[in-house]
């Protein structure tokens, strides 16, 4: 069942005549917000403000009693002046910015163009699984959240690696405590870092966090694929070149292994692997 503000429900109660537009919100992994509006103009909604951007073409929405997952095929028609970040929006979904992102597509109905406070109505919100760039654009498969009930996974499961995600509640590790500042230095670039970071162990912040603070990638965080020599390397480029100066700071990582729970994080007592289990080819 979809919900709407009173508002909207008395317009839509009271007149066949109203106008209406589509507006697409992009959550990208690293944090980053993408607001486009499918009308002529701009359109301020929700507090929100929903830029003119790309063209999108969709598939048609349904609403279905059940578990069953909702699916919404979105096609993305680009134009050079198209960014995410400082990058073209068709380069960026190529080198993967667009993977695991959230999509919620609202409508939202105006009794007079561009009177929005009737408020809208969400038709489709979920997490962009495939995604395939042509020439001309960009075609995103889109499934809801519902997907994620079809995962086949005990809530814990029985393997020498711990099971936790580091740092939430059942970790219960303050990432921030080892935190680093730093900033960029000469020869920067969206993938690598230069640093003057020197962490012990020197693996600290290996499947770390790396996130700016400020400057074009503010806001905006990858995972740490190595650091050493005075570099930071990411697994994935940040969306927006790294500029001398601009400031980032650094979270640590964890192997999952219970040496560098009790070792590194002296956190021994919530691991949540079981280090003694045997190993499937020798448990029969």
């Amino acid at each position: 069942m979809k919900t709407a503000s009173p508002a909207l429900i008395a317009l839509l109660s009271s007149t066949d005549q109203f106008i209406m537009a589509d507006l697409y919100t992009i959550t990208l992994l690293g944090g980053s917000v993408l607001r486009y509006s499918t009308a002529p103009t701009a359109l301020s909604a929700n507090g929100y403000i929903f830029a003119l951007g790309p063209k999108f073409e969709r598939s048609k929405t349904k609403i279905v009693i059940g578990t069953q997952v909702d699916e919404l095929e979105v096609r993305i028609y680009t134009e050079p002046t198209d960014l995410i970040g400082g990058m073209p929006f068709l380069q960026a979904a190529w080198q993967g910015q667009l993977d695991g992102a959230l999509l919620q597509l609202e409508r939202a109905f105006m009794p007079t163009y561009g009177d929005t406070s009737p408020g809208t109505v969400v038709l489709f919100a979920g997490r962009i699984s495939d995604i395939d760039c042509t020439r001309t654009g960009i075609d995103l498969k889109c499934r809801s959240h519902l997907e994620l009930l079809n995962i086949q996974m005990p809530r814990r499961l029985w393997q020498s690696s711990c099971t936790h995600t580091f740092g939430d509640a059942m970790c219960q590790f303050d990432r921030s405590a080892l935190q680093a500042t730093f900033s960029a230095g000469p020869g920067s670039t969206q993938a690598q870092i230069a640093t003057s970071v020197s962490p012990s162990p020197p693996n600290l912040y290996i499947q770390g966090t790396v996130l700016g603070v400020t400057g074009a990638n503010a806001g905006s965080s990858r995972t740490v694929a190595n650091i050493g020599g005075g570099w930071v390397s990411v697994k994935l480029a940040l969306p927006s070149p790294v500029l001398v100066g601009d400031q980032f700071q650094l979270l640590p990582g964890c192997d999952r292994t219970l040496s560098t729970c009790a070792n590194v994080f002296n956190n021994a007592i919530h691991f949540g692997g079981f280090p003694y289990i045997p190993t499937p080819e020798t448990a029969v």
